[in-house]
């Protein structure tokens, strides 16, 4: 599958992009001479999508992995078929392209979603990793299934260490509760008790032990929301939250078999980590 490349010209709507003869917009950041895409192999990539309007609407990088894909022949000129088979495995490049047509021939949708705008275009954002066999797939997912499970090993083992030191370096002492949570009231609230069934808004920061920030409302400059002790959030918070106020702050030092245990949480939250939240619970209703 080749593509045919014609320079952009001054009415292209595209600043700093080229477009091939099927009015596929490319631009490439990295270029080599690597491993080229080949009909019925997998290409694994990191992909980040996003409407004419700047939103994201996919980010692979997000969920800690790349997305893997069959290649196969376009199925129309200038899909996204086309623009990966322009790359080769190293290659970073971004492609614009209709979005009715991605939508509804290359996603299989019966109609564009509602918030796309009709004669609108997507833009991908790309990076090729590798182009594998199914077998060579296969093999390349269990080595890192066993790399996972050995550096997991060795996180578990590590953590109440961990744990000790941080409480160490900032001189707190209190007690972690029956289930390992340690709670340290910062400021009593003086309004409504946190109860099971109601919904609190809360603010809060997020960070791992090491200080590293991974979530924030406050940075977002929204609370969540969320029914208390029904299981929607962590083991965690739902015990911590449910010991305050309304006006209330605390400090939550979780485990990570109240937080995200063995699994983690993406790219942002390593397996087997304690995580530290700052909250305020600002309403319950």
């Amino acid at each position: 599958m080749l593509a045919v490349f014609v320079a952009a010209c001054s009415s292209n709507p595209h600043k700093g992009f080229k477009k091939t003869d099927s009015d596929l917009y490319y631009q490439f950041h990295t270029k080599n001479d690597g491993v080229k895409p080949e009909v019925g192999k997998l290409v694994s990539m990191e992909m980040v999508y996003s409407d004419a309007k700047g939103e994201v609407l996919m980010d692979t990088r997000l969920d800690g992995g790349q997305f893997v894909l069959e290649f196969i022949e376009s199925e129309y000129p200038g899909d996204i078929y086309e623009g990966i088979g322009m790359m080769s495995v190293g290659d970073s490049a971004s492609f614009i392209m209709d979005a009715e047509k991605f939508f509804t021939q290359t996603a299989k949708m019966p109609m564009m979603p509602d918030f796309i705008e009709a004669g609108s275009s997507l833009t991908f954002d790309i990076k090729l990793v590798n182009v594998l066999t199914e077998e060579e797939y296969m093999e390349e997912q269990m080595r890192l299934a066993e790399e996972r499970m050995r550096e997991n090993e060795v996180r578990a083992g590590a953590e109440d260490g961990l744990l000790a030191d941080y409480l160490a370096a900032n001189n707190i002492n209190v007690a972690a509760r029956e289930s390992g949570l340690i709670f340290i009231e910062k400021e009593k609230g003086s309004g409504e008790k946190v109860a099971p069934g109601k919904t609190v808004s809360v603010h809060y920061e997020g960070r791992l032990l090491d200080g590293t920030v991974f979530d924030s409302s406050i940075e977002r400059g929204e609370p969540i929301e969320f029914p208390i002790g029904v299981g929607q959030v962590i083991p965690g918070w739902d015990e911590g939250i449910s010991l305050m106020n309304v006006g209330g702050k605390a400090q939550l030092i979780i485990p990570s078999h109240l937080a995200y245990g063995e699994r983690g949480a993406g790219t942002v939250v390593p397996a087997y980590s304690t995580l530290v939240f700052d909250v305020e619970v600002v309403g319950v209703k």
